[in-house]
């Protein structure tokens, strides 16, 4: 999951979402009300259907309602998600049903390239306890190895 967590307010237009998604190498973009609130995802994607997005805003073409997932949930019951509803991000809550984070197709590539790379004594370790890992304690892993 990224933690750095960065939002873009209803009424921007697409081209600046673009932009945005583009200088920070985003490609899933929440929505947020006046209130800070997400009401929606921008998906990279979503951007290719429009010939002049300058007068677009972003709430015409974001995904919504947001799909969450708690902090505690099993990475297999996210990835099990994802491929159900045919989604390639979930927004992460924590206990106070807070956004902390967005888990995405790229952040469970990562993942695998990880275990994928490791030595094999320690892809026996890692894919001993890979059932019992959630999406935080697996975004914690990732971030500690500069991932």
């Amino acid at each position: 999951m990224s933690t750095k967590l960065v939002t873009i307010p209803i009424g921007t237009p697409l081209t600046q979402a673009f932009e945005l998604m583009k200088r920070e190498n985003f490609r899933h973009l929440p929505v947020v009300d006046i209130m800070n609130g997400i009401v929606g995802v921008l998906s990279h994607r979503d951007l290719n259907y429009f010939k002049n997005p300058d007068h677009v805003p972003v709430e015409y073409v974001m995904s919504s309602p947001v799909i969450y997932i708690s902090q505690d949930t099993p990475l297999r019951v996210a990835v099990q998600k994802m491929l159900e509803l045919k989604i390639s991000c979930l927004l992460v809550a924590d206990d106070n049903e807070d956004a902390v984070g967005i888990l995405t197709t790229d952040d469970l590539l990562a993942y695998l390239s990880s275990l994928l790379a490791a030595e094999p004594e320690e892809k026996a370790g890692l894919l001993n306890v890979m059932n019992l890992r959630t999406v935080g304690e697996i975004a914690n892993q990732l971030s500690n190895a500069g991932i």
